[in-house]
């Protein structure tokens, strides 16, 4: 009975264990333990956009490109009237490698782009991160 549970011990510990040694971007190994517990919080990584004057730039429509590929954040995540931004949400891991990817946003004002700012954004096992870039810009017109 001994060695029967032993046994049993062995093969539970062999069939939980997992590579975590990778992180690079072209790996498809998942570095992150299978019984992870995340909180529920759903993280939004802002982009703050002022003026000259150091007001609030309201922008007529915004969008952000994550691989070549144009995401739209919902409407209900954001306040444009403070001249906060999101630029990328937890709705958007499955788009971000851990080491992070080159992301752009894009402003618009009357048609014409007004803000085209490049940040890097990646992920852990729960969230994105904020890699590199600013998180309030000055821009002028």
């Amino acid at each position: 009975m001994k060695n029967l549970l032993i046994l049993f011990c062995f093969i539970s510990m062999a069939a939980t264990c997992q590579d975590q040694k990778s992180t690079s971007k072209d790996s498809k190994e998942n570095p992150c333990p299978p019984d992870i517990i995340c909180t529920m919080e759903f993280r939004i990584i802002n982009l703050e956009i002022i003026d000259s004057n150091g007001e609030a730039v309201i922008l007529d429509e915004f969008y952000t490109e994550i691989n070549g590929e144009k995401i739209n954040i919902p409407d209900d995540v954001y306040e444009s009237k403070d001249g906060f931004y999101p630029v990328a949400t937890d709705g958007q891991m499955k788009d971000l490698s851990f080491d992070g990817n080159e992301v752009v946003f894009y402003g618009l004002i009357d048609g014409k782009t007004v803000v085209e700012h490049t940040m890097v954004i990646g992920k852990d096992c729960c969230h994105i991160q904020l890699k590199e870039g600013e998180k309030k810009i000055k821009v002028t017109f």
